[in-house]
This record gives structure tokens, sequence and C-alpha cells, in this order.
């Protein structure tokens, strides 16, 4: 016969608790990070970025969130929220101030001049064949 917890022995106020799942912007997965940074320092993604933009990415930025993630493995809850909450706000903060394709382009509301699309009239432009 094998020991089993029964209500006698079982101490409830010691059992472990679970508070639900824990909710993705809470989360911080090391292997993530880690596939994330091993990606970045890829021939295939360097080249790309040299392409796009004439220079070698740099993976710092990979590197200190699997940091992170492998630092909060060893923190209380409350204070792994706190800090991946800072995290992400400073990511954000960042990211916001990096140009973007609206710094870029901007909508035209008139067709430019010698265009075809100038030229045309709304009746020439429905009669037009392709």
């Amino acid at each position: 016969m094998t020991d089993k917890p029964t209500s006698e022995t079982f101490n409830w106020d010691e059992a472990p608790v679970n508070n639900g799942p824990i909710a993705p912007e809470d989360m911080c997965k090391a292997s993530q990070a880690f596939d994330q940074w091993f990606a970045c320092l890829t021939v295939g993604k360097q080249l790309s970025n040299y392409y796009r933009y004439g220079e070698k990415r740099g993976c710092g930025k990979h590197w200190s969130k699997l940091k992170l993630c492998m630092g909060l493995k060893l923190r209380s809850g409350e204070s792994r929220k706190e800090i991946l909450r800072e995290y992400r706000e400073k990511d954000e903060a960042e990211r916001n101030s990096l140009p973007n394709v609206l710094d870029v382009w901007t909508r035209r509301t008139e067709p430019l001049d010698g265009s075809p699309a100038s030229s045309m009239s709304t009746d020439s432009h429905t009669n037009a064949q392709f």
C-alpha cells in the first residue's frame, strides 16, 4: 500500500498556490529570446541588413533580452512583472524614437502634375481601354 496524502496528512496552508495562467505580457521565454538572438547572427539576416541599410546589424538588443529572460527565472512574481514592464516601456520608447514609414512618405491628395492620372478627366477615365 502506498502512502497517498489524505485530508489528515495534507496541509492546505502549505500547498502551492496557482493563480491561473500567466498572462503573455508577464512572460519572457528564454528559448524564444535565444532563437531571436541566434537568428540575428545568421549570415542571411546580416546580408539582408547590409543590403537594406548598408551596415552590419548589431544583435546586442537580442542578447540583452536573452539575459533578461534568464535573470527573471530567479525573481519573484511581482518583481518579475515590474522588470518586464520597465523593459517593455523602454523598448517601446526606443522603437517609437526610430524613423518609420510615416516619417518618409506623405499621402497625396492630388495627382502629380504631368502624370497620366492628372490629364484624364472623369469621362475619359471611364471610357479608357486597357
